[in-house]
């Protein structure tokens, strides 16, 4: 449940007020930008340069062997 807000000027006087279906509707799209926004995949770990995955690839050959 939302209230209405009251935005007062630095003298006192009403500046603004904010109805409780503006603030409502505000916070849910807020919240569906968030929820869009979010990935189920772990963002945190830093992706290997591809150069590095080559280079280590031609390293270490008998581990790519499909046998293994």
């Amino acid at each position: 449940m939302f209230y209405e807000v009251r935005i007062m000027n630095p003298d006192g006087s009403l500046k603004k007020i904010v109805s409780s279906k503006d603030l409502k509707t505000t916070h849910w799209d807020n919240f569906k930008k968030a929820e869009e926004s979010l990935s189920l995949q772990n963002s945190d770990r830093p992706k290997v340069p591809k150069w590095v995955k080559e280079t280590l690839d031609v390293q270490f050959v008998e581990f790519s062997d499909s046998n293994y």
